[in-house]
C-alpha cells in the first residue's frame, strides 16, 4: 500500500489571492502578530504610566513580588476610559480585578522606567547571547544557591554551553515513489 504524501499541494489557481484575504483589518494584525493576540493596550489618565495584568494565582506572593518591583495596582478611577477593559472586578481594597475569582490584577508602573528595565535586560540577554558559558554559569550559580553544592556540581557536569551549536547527521530511507 503506498504511502500519503507528507505534503499537501495546492493549485495556483485555486488559491485565494494574499491581497483579497489581506483587504480584512483583522487578518492583518493577525499576520503582525501569527502566535499570540497582544492585550489590548489599557490607557490611564496618567498617559506617563503603562499597565498590565498580573495573575496573583501563579503564586501567594506574585502581586506582594511585583508591587516591590515598582508595579502598583490600579483603582477604576486611574483609567481612561473602563469600556476598554471590558468585564472587571474591584477588590475589597477599591483595585481592579479580573477572571472568576479576581485573580488577574491591573497594575501600572511609569513609562520610562519600564522602558530602562527593559533595556537592561536586552543588554543582560545580548550578553549572554555572546557567551553561552555565561548561561550556563548563571545556572550552575542559581542551583548551587538553592540546592547545594551536589546539583550544581551535577548541573556543571552534565550540561554543555547553553546556545552552543552541534551538528548532526542522521541517515534518512529513501524511498522511491511507486
Amino acid at each position: 500500500m503506498p504511502r500519503k504524501p507528507r505534503i499537501e499541494v495546492t493549485e495556483r489557481d485555486s488559491q485565494t489571492s494574499l491581497d483579497v484575504l489581506m483587504s480584512d483589518p483583522r487578518y492583518a494584525a493577525r499576520l503582525q502578530n501569527p502566535f499570540n493576540e497582544p492585550s489590548a493596550p489599557i490607557e490611564l489618565k496618567d498617559p506617563s504610566r503603562e499597565c498590565r495584568w498580573f495573575n496573583a494565582a501563579l503564586a501567594t506572593d506574585h502581586i506582594w513580588r511585583n508591587k516591590r518591583k515598582g508595579w502598583d495596582q490600579v483603582r477604576p478611577g486611574d483609567v481612561k476610559d473602563l469600556e476598554q477593559i471590558g468585564g472587571y472586578n474591584k477588590s475589597p481594597d477599591g483595585f481592579i480585578t479580573r477572571g472568576e475569582r479576581g485573580h488577574e490584577v491591573l497594575m501600572s508602573m511609569p513609562k520610562v522606567v519600564r522602558a530602562a528595565i527593559q533595556i537592561e535586560k536586552t543588554k543582560q540577554n545580548l550578553r549572554n547571547v555572546g557567551n553561552p558559558n555565561a548561561t550556563k554559569a548563571e545556572v550552575v550559580n542559581a542551583a548551587s544557591a538553592k540546592l547545594g553544592d551536589e546539583a550544581a556540581s551535577y548541573l556543571d557536569q552534565h550540561i554543555g554551553a547553553v546556545g552552543a551549536v552541534t551538528d548532526t547527521y542522521e541517515r534518512v530511507e529513501r524511498v522511491e515513489p511507486e
